[in-house]
């Protein structure tokens, strides 16, 4: 089952990534798990195993913090109307900027600030984010922000209390059973290696590879989560089932779910939901052959996962493809998109003959 998108990630070790752990699936169901390749082949070798943790960089967006928002915004104790001010101090150029405008990546603050080499008054990285300039008028056009993350990340942590690595496994770990999901794994963790880091000459294996979330101490809104491929599987899941786990329990409600995998964007230069990324007109890492809205999320480090909003199948690609450098993954970009189309396709071959 699913042999021909198995032996495309298989013809990308080696070449678009050292490592791939992937999964297929519908609802609840799995139709196919499978890992391929090292974890590491630098310095030493390092073979995969089903325990290794992934850096799923921005996928954090969308199984952390977006999810933790959500789950206030169904609580009533976040709304999406509420302004940043409300929550923070200081908004700076953002006074008019809302949670939806965060979510959607509309709020007009810039798409990365390399808050690691800035001084910033009183030690305060929010307010530096705050003071930087629109890159447009908010809610004019979609600017995929991780500075906006960041900041979402400052005011659910007012919201609720505990830091954001806390609310995470309080909210979204533990409910969805991701059982190994975390942020700053313990030094024993098996993790697939990324980058080697310029500002220390090592090889970054169980630190956050994205910079500002590693100046953050590996805890922030934009990135830091590590997770298994099964961690990954449990979410794919719950998103298929659109807020359901397994066990029946109501994760998101109905009314929840369907506000998040809206297209907030459809006139703009990106299709995008709360906190999802979505299949809209525009261009779509997740391939071709998606059905309009479908959804999901990537990672700068050779992550997605994406569910096809009229069947819900899903998929769930983990590597590690920047271990051969950020500069050098225009290989696995069209794995990606092959991976999704080769999916849809096989599954209805084998729907269309009662294989499933």
């Amino acid at each position: 089952m699913f042999a021909e998108t198995l032996k495309l990630i298989k013809s990308g070790v080696g070449n678009a990534f050292p490592c791939a752990a992937v999964a297929v699936g519908l609802g609840h169901i799995v139709f196919v798990r499978e890992f391929f390749g090292h974890r590491q082949i630098k310095p030493t070798v390092s073979d995969l195993t089903e325990e290794t943790l992934f850096d799923i960089a921005s996928l954090s967006k969308l199984v952390a913090t977006s999810m933790i928002a959500l789950k206030f915004i169904d609580s009533g104790k976040l709304s999406l109307n509420d302004k940043i001010s409300k929550f923070l101090d200081y908004s700076g150029n953002y006074g008019d900027c809302e949670i939806r405008h965060l979510m959607t990546h509309t709020s007009g603050m810039p798409s990365g600030i390399p808050l690691f080499d800035m001084t910033h008054k009183n030690s305060d990285v929010i307010r530096t984010v705050l003071d930087s300039d629109r890159c447009y008028e908010t809610g004019k056009e979609v600017c995929y922000s991780c500075m906006g993350y960041i900041v979402l990340g400052r005011i659910l942590e007012t919201v609720g209390g505990e830091s954001l690595d806390k609310l995470a496994q309080k909210y979204v770990f533990e409910p969805l059973g991701m059982k190994t999901a975390c942020y700053n794994p313990l030094t024993q963790a098996v993790v697939a290696a990324t980058e080697l880091y310029s500002h220390s000459g090592e090889w970054a294996t169980g630190h956050v590879h994205d910079e500002n979330a590693y100046f953050l101490g590996g805890v922030s809104g934009n990135a830091g989560v590590f997770a298994t491929l099964d961690d990954m599987i449990s979410f794919a899941k719950m998103c298929s089932a659109k807020g359901i786990v397994p066990n029946g329990d109501i994760f998101l409600s109905q009314e929840i779910f369907d506000l998040a995998v809206k297209n907030y964007t459809s006139d703009k230069s990106e299709s995008r939901g709360l906190g999802f990324q979505l299949k809209g007109n525009q261009v779509f890492p997740g391939g071709r052959l998606m059905s309009s809205g479908s959804y999901g999320h990537t990672g700068f480090t050779g992550t997605s996962l994406y569910v096809d909003y009229e069947t819900g199948l899903w998929g769930v690609l983990l590597t590690n493809a920047v271990h051969y450098g950020r500069d050098n993954r225009s290989e696995y970009f069209l794995i990606r998109k092959k991976f999704y189309d080769t999916m849809i396709t096989e599954y209805n071959n084998l729907h269309k003959d009662d294989k499933i």
